[in-house]
């Protein structure tokens, strides 16, 4: 029986470590306190098979605003096929390539991945600009999920000028444009969204079809704010992630349990929403 589904995982394989990641990739282990290993795919479904979980592997496209090379969708869904009761996957499209964005999701949906994930302070969009709308059209017509970095990064985290990463795009309330536009449209917003927590507890409140995702921080860190709405009107639309490799799943498990929140409630982040959301 599956224990967990990792909403959250960048697969620390070559093609992603060394390609768009390979400017922060030292950075990230400075910040993080703990260096990046790359992994093969084999292992990384080992892993997560040892541990009773499943992972969702994300697709990065950034290349306009970044000039690096993309971590292909085409990557994400040879992964799966090497290991379909492990991983499932979403794909990634660079926003700013117009038509050919919107091609792209289409492509992502009959590759047989679930969902796209975006990262706007890298990707260097906001999704509320309504020339991005084309895109998440797409994506609610051909039923994918998107997931989308909210709030602080930590690309680019300690260094003079952030290495260019603006925050101002992943401000959750631009999501909120979104899931206004497209209400069959389901949106994860990634990570606890500092310093917009507020902001994206409202959003998700108020709207049906958007979630959250805890990922990249350790619960242990979780403000009462948060806990408050997990444990009450967020409870099904709450999903557990890692960010992984920058937090491994035996760390956020191991300070989730701490918590002491109840068994249902634990399931529900845990497995059973993430299978609802993923229509599993």
């Amino acid at each position: 029986m599956t224990k967990f589904i990792d909403i959250h995982v960048h697969p620390p394989v070559t093609e992603f470590l060394d390609g768009p990641f390979a400017p922060f990739r030292e950075q990230l282990a400075a910040y993080f306190g703990r260096p990046l290993q790359v992994m093969t795919t084999g292992e990384i479904a080992d892993y997560y098979r040892g541990l009773g979980g499943r992972a969702v592997l994300l697709a990065w496209s950034a290349q306009t605003a970044t000039g690096l090379p993309p971590f292909r969708d085409e990557s994400v869904v040879q992964m799966v096929a090497e290991a379909p009761d492990v991983f499932l996957g979403f794909g990634s499209v660079d926003p700013h390539r117009g038509s050919a964005a919107v091609t792209a999701v289409h492509e992502a949906a009959r590759a047989g991945l679930l969902g796209l994930k975006f990262h706007p302070s890298a990707q260097q969009f906001t999704p509320s600009e309504r020339e991005f709308f084309p895109i998440f059209e797409a994506a609610e017509q051909e039923e994918l999920v998107v997931l989308s970095h909210t709030g602080f990064t930590g690309l680019g985290a300690g260094t003079p000028g952030g290495m260019g990463i603006r925050h101002r795009h992943s401000n959750p309330m631009h999501l909120d444009e979104v899931a206004a536009a497209f209400p069959a449209l389901q949106i994860v917003m990634a990570h606890p969204s500092w310093p917009w927590q507020d902001e994206a507890l409202a959003v998700a409140r108020h709207k049906t079809n958007v979630w959250i995702d805890l990922s990249g921080w350790s619960p242990k860190y979780l403000s009462p704010e948060l806990l408050e709405a997990v444990r009450g009107p967020l409870a099904d639309r709450t999903l557990f992630g890692t960010d992984f490799p920058f937090i491994t799943p035996e760390k956020w498990l191991r300070d989730w349990e701490g918590l002491g929140l109840d068994e249902e409630l634990s399931r529900k982040v845990l497995h059973d929403n993430a299978v609802r959301l993923l229509g599993l």
